[in-house]
């Protein structure tokens, strides 16, 4: 981002501002209805409840039964897949996409279509997320990914709406308030990205909330009786009692999201240590299973398959989905996989002289592990167990690295949550990996982030503080001070006549600092470094540092800006502005006042670039 005249800052005296919670508007604008929205990285879904229906039961929430063509999948969520037709034109989502491009690409007509599915790590990946960014469509083609992300959203609202009508709810969009979830590790550009998108999909920012996804989870779990967990080590499992400390483990197809709670005298919930977590989804385990079939085949013949026979190999994909729910590390005898029998047709037509059979027992690794008969794949149980094992490992390794925290290391039990969560392989090795902490386990993991992201928007007070997982300010230009700052940083001010320190970072809040939900800081002032300047950049830093010095030292990064409006340039030079960050929530929020008229200036943040 071009570094633009920055302005002049000064740090208010003590007592010139005290930190208080700022009372977010939303809380108390009227709504009848939450939404949720759960648009996740394999699988998305929406659920819904009044506030009638939740003062009743907390747990009651309409969700929605999808089912896919091919495989006869039934699912309470449906692929995150969309596609487009030559026009850019949405045509379908979910199952029905998947399996209208299976059809288009046997009848060779998909060449001008978009299909994108599994696109949402793009925005875990992409560090330099921008309004313009592109993503690739399975046959190469790109559109921007506002476009993708914005007509996923549309559809999932306007199907939730549909649903709504169906059951003869008889309600408006003003009373709707409307949740997103999000994962806890996403940056602020993902983000504002994010919420971008749904405005465009023509859900109003106001009523518009972001909901990190392990906390929602934790918020359902929160309500859920014993008679529907399934708990590893029992014991007494009164996780929710004040002074009880859990860990909520959020494994879901992409990312594995790990937030940290104690439970406060009112039952709501304190975050103690930074949400962490990393790419080490199921996702993993898809990739590791197509990797062994590539091994046993060859890759030109999988490369062929995929290329003739897109149906069965999504076929192929939602039965090893299914499959891999019911692998446990437990099991010694060999585990069947059902393959679509073009798979070994494939084969054959590419290898006629070559019988597989013969070419599995001729391989040191497949001889005495797998075997292969018409659709039938019998794999060793503990081959089938490798394909989880790069995942569960990295799981368990850093779950075992947080119990090394001192904040941590006395928490009672471990959530598991989210669809992965469901392979009894995993819970298996958590369990042993964990002996001594209770493993709770709710009967619907993987609709736990959803459901509770319907409870949060019934209790957006529901978390009362967080950690920061950066160090938050902004680059400005202060006074120089002898003693502290660099020489080579010094210059004057030509308008003001001032000595300044140019590079400087100011703190608002500090890495590993605990923030309040809706806590503001201290005021901070920023001044115009042009008589007729009439937009007030103000560039937003973080660091790995809590005590940065300057914005380019290591570890500190641009994340975009802050733009104040100050049209009114009558007072020349003297003019400024004293910025309030709000921090806590799932989104930073700001606030700018004129120094002179304390009157609130139009002032939004811009973390993404053009």
């Amino acid at each position: 981002m071009a570094q633009r005249p920055v302005g002049r800052h000064d740090t208010m005296k003590s007592g010139d501002t005290t930190r208080f919670i700022k009372t977010r508007n939303l809380k108390d604008t009227p709504y009848i209805m939450v939404a949720a929205l759960d648009f996740g990285s394999t699988f998305s879904g929406y659920a819904f409840s009044t506030k009638f229906d939740y003062k009743l039961n907390p747990l009651k929430a309409t969700d929605m039964t999808w089912t896919a063509k091919s495989g006869g999948l039934l699912s309470l969520k449906t692929s995150s897949s969309i596609l487009f037709d030559a026009s850019e034109t949405i045509d379908s989502f979910g199952f029905d996409a998947e399996d209208k491009y299976a059809e288009l690409m046997e009848q060779n007509k998909h060449e001008q279509w978009f299909f994108f599915r599994r696109f949402k790590m793009s925005l875990y990946e992409e560090k330099n997320i921008s309004r313009g960014m592109k993503l690739k469509a399975s046959n190469g083609k790109e559109m921007t990914a506002m476009k993708v992300f914005t007509s996923s959203i549309r559809f999932l609202k306007d199907h939730l709406l549909s649903t709504c009508k169906k059951q003869g709810t008889d309600i408006e969009m003003s009373d709707i308030r409307w949740i997103l979830t999000v994962p806890a590790i996403w940056n602020d550009r993902a983000k504002q990205f994010m919420r971008e998108c749904t405005v465009q999909a023509g859900i109003p920012s106001a009523q518009l909330v972001l909901s990190l996804e392990a906390e929602a989870a934790a918020l359902f779990c929160k309500y859920l009786p014993l008679s529907e967990m399934a708990v590893g080590k029992a014991g007494n499992v009164s996780v929710f009692r004040p002074g009880a400390k859990y860990l909520v483990l959020d494994v879901g197809g992409g990312t594995v999201d790990v937030t940290v709670h104690e439970v406060q005298d009112d039952l709501r919930l304190k975050e103690i240590y930074m949400a962490n977590g990393g790419e080490w989804g199921g996702t993993m385990v898809d990739k590791e299973f197509i990797n062994l079939i590539s091994d046993i085949l060859g890759e030109n013949v999988l490369r062929t398959f995929k290329e003739d026979n897109q149906a069965d190999f999504l076929e192929l994909q939602r039965g090893f989905e299914a499959k891999k729910r019911s692998i446990s590390s437990t099991k010694d005898a060999r585990i069947t996989f059902t393959l679509p029998m073009s798979l070994l047709d494939t084969f054959n037509e590419i290898n006629p002289k070559e019988d597989l059979s013969v070419k599995i027992k001729s391989s040191r690794k497949f001889d005495k592990n797998v075997t292969w008969k018409l659709d039938k794949m019998r794999l060793n149980s503990n081959l089938a167990k490798d394909l989880f094992s790069k995942s569960v490992k990295r799981i368990v390794d850093h779950v075992t690295e947080l119990l090394h925290k001192p904040e941590i290391e006395n928490i009672q039990a471990i959530l598991l949550v989210g669809g992965y969560s469901e392979c009894p392989l995993l819970q298996e090795e958590i369990t042993k990996a964990f002996p001594t902490k209770r493993l709770i386990i709710p009967q619907e993991a993987g609709l736990a982030v959803l459901k509770g992201a319907v409870i949060n928007g019934h209790e957006l007070e529901a978390v009362t503080e967080r950690i920061s997982r950066l160090t938050y300010g902004v680059g400005s230009n202060m006074p120089f001070d002898q003693g502290t700052h660099d020489e080579n940083r010094k210059f004057i001010d030509e308008d003001g006549g001032k000595t300044l320190c140019t590079g400087c970072f100011s703190v608002h809040v500090r890495f590993g600092e605990s923030v309040p939900v809706g806590l503001t800081g201290r005021s901070e002032r920023y001044w115009v470094m042009e008589e007729h300047q009439t937009l007030l950049p103000i560039l937003i830093y973080t660091s790995t540092n809590p005590e940065p010095t300057y914005i380019d030292e290591d570890g500190c990064e641009n994340i975009g800006e802050v733009i104040v409006e100050m049209q009114n340039t009558e007072r020349g030079l003297n003019r400024g502005v004293d910025v309030e960050f709000t921090f806590g929530g799932a989104e930073l929020e700001v606030t700018a006042y004129d120094i002179h008229t304390r009157e609130e200036q139009t002032s939004y943040f811009n973390f993404l670039r053009k």
